[in-house]
């Protein structure tokens, strides 16, 4: 009992001050009571997920797409005689693979931040045109040395990229909205199989200018990620305030909706004006507290 008392004790000062916070918070929200009093039109809130399904949705999924070809084509490289050329005894081959995905793990929340600053219509296919140029030059690579710094920095480029496509997505989408439409990107990763084997499959079948078969699986599959990079820049918004397919009302309506599904876990009037708060982080960690209080 005495060990008990001592925990709760030792506790109540973090609880205290998460409460705090919360209620603090809750009289935040009393000044947001336009958006808790309106009512959304069900045909209008209908036709606004319609639009984002159709002008957001399908960019995110070949966004995904190509990362998992750009990422699995050293394999079907490897068949073309990749190993053979690069001399990839023992070992190297699987080092090659591992180095990807330490600067992949690295820069995943990191990249979330600058997702917000930069903004996401210009970052994501910025990560795409970075990891599309890297996968080029991978053709050229004469080096065992030279495979692991472009695998290096592959995995730089593309390691925001599923957070931030997460990220992105809940600007637009409610919660009971959301988990749809990442399943929906998500199954570009098996689709990726089929696609980049049959393209790697009639890509080494080239033979010019001293490349013979497997740097053609870059060369290609890259230029086709830079391309999907320009043009995506032209056509992806980065908040739903900045979306010109939206009408005006159906602009205010989507962050209104947005709002309202937030239920007061911000208190600002648009993605825009959001700002990180280390309360919130500290609670997230220290919601075990709460849990036992």
């Amino acid at each position: 009992m005495p060990s008990r008392r001592g925990e709760a004790q030792s506790g109540a000062p973090e609880v205290a001050e998460e409460k705090a916070v919360i209620e603090s918070r809750q009289e935040d929200t009393k000044e947001e009571e336009p958006y808790q009093e309106l009512e959304i039109d069900p045909a209008l809130d209908r036709r606004i997920t319609r639009k984002f399904d159709t002008h957001v949705v399908p960019w995110l999924f070949g966004l995904w797409l190509l990362a998992f070809i750009d990422r699995s084509n050293i394999g079907n490289a490897r068949i073309d005689g990749l190993a053979k050329d690069l001399k990839l005894t023992g070992d190297k081959f699987n080092v090659a693979l591992t180095v990807f995905y330490v600067p992949y793990i690295l820069i995943d929340v990191p990249s979330n931040g600058m997702l917000k600053y930069v903004g996401a219509g210009y970052y994501l296919p910025g990560l795409l045109l970075g990891w599309g140029l890297v996968g080029t030059c991978m053709g050229a690579v004469k080096s065992y040395g030279g495979l692991i710094a472009a695998r290096f920095f592959l995995g730089l480029c593309e390691g925001g990229l599923l957070g931030g496509m997460v990220l992105y997505l809940s600007m637009f989408y409610r919660r009971h909205d959301l988990l749809f439409r990442l399943g929906m990107f998500y199954c570009a990763a098996p689709l990726s199989g089929a696609f980049g084997g049959l393209l790697a499959t009639g890509l080494a079948q080239i033979r010019f200018h001293g490349f013979n078969r497997w740097p053609w699986i870059f060369f290609v599959e890259g230029a086709i990620t830079v391309l999907f990079g320009l043009l995506t820049i032209f056509f992806l918004p980065h908040t739903p305030m900045q979306a010109s397919f939206l009408t005006e009302e159906e602009k205010v309506t989507a962050v209104a909706r947005m709002k309202l599904d937030a239920h007061g876990a911000s208190n600002a009037s648009n993605v825009e004006a959001e700002k990180f708060s280390w309360q919130w982080a500290r609670m997230a960690v220290l919601k075990w507290v709460l849990t036992r209080s």
